[in-house]
């Protein structure tokens, strides 16, 4: 009896270290990308509040459009070029941005330019919307 009970446990023991090893690294990837979007939503709020102080713009909702990244084999870059492989920043393709005061042209145009500056974006890919006016417009009514 003795001699199956010592074979039992360290067995037991390595098959539980190997199920915290799998939980650990099957989890660990989803954290950290959530904690970059996280940062990235609060990077975008702080752009939000910060173009409502603009002059001639209202309330500001930006909606970020990222590339779909397919998932990758981690050795498939080691095997292709170094030029194949570069980077294409953040992964950021485009961006709608919905704004109160969107109907004035000048408005717009600057919008679209201070935008492609901090998001290092072209403006054919920045997208601006009026915002839909919402609750009473006509004061007298």
């Amino acid at each position: 009896m003795q001699k199956t009970t010592r074979k039992i446990h360290p067995i037991l023991l390595g098959t539980l270290v190997i199920l915290v090893i799998i939980v650990i690294t099957s989890t660990g990837g989803s954290i950290g990308g959530e904690k970059g979007k996280k940062e990235e939503s609060r990077e975008f709020v702080e752009l939000e509040q910060a173009l409502m102080k603009v002059k001639g713009i209202g309330e500001v909702v930006l909606y970020p459009h990222y590339e779909i990244e397919e998932p990758t084999n981690p050795l498939g870059d080691y095997f292709s070029s170094s030029a194949a492989t570069a980077k294409k920043g953040n992964g950021l393709q485009g961006v709608l941005v919905v704004v109160e005061g969107a109907e004035d042209f000048k408005v717009r145009n600057q919008l679209s330019k201070i935008l492609s500056t901090v998001l290092q974006l072209p403006e054919h890919r920045i997208v601006i919307e009026e915002m839909e006016k919402r609750g009473i417009t006509n004061e007298n009514e």
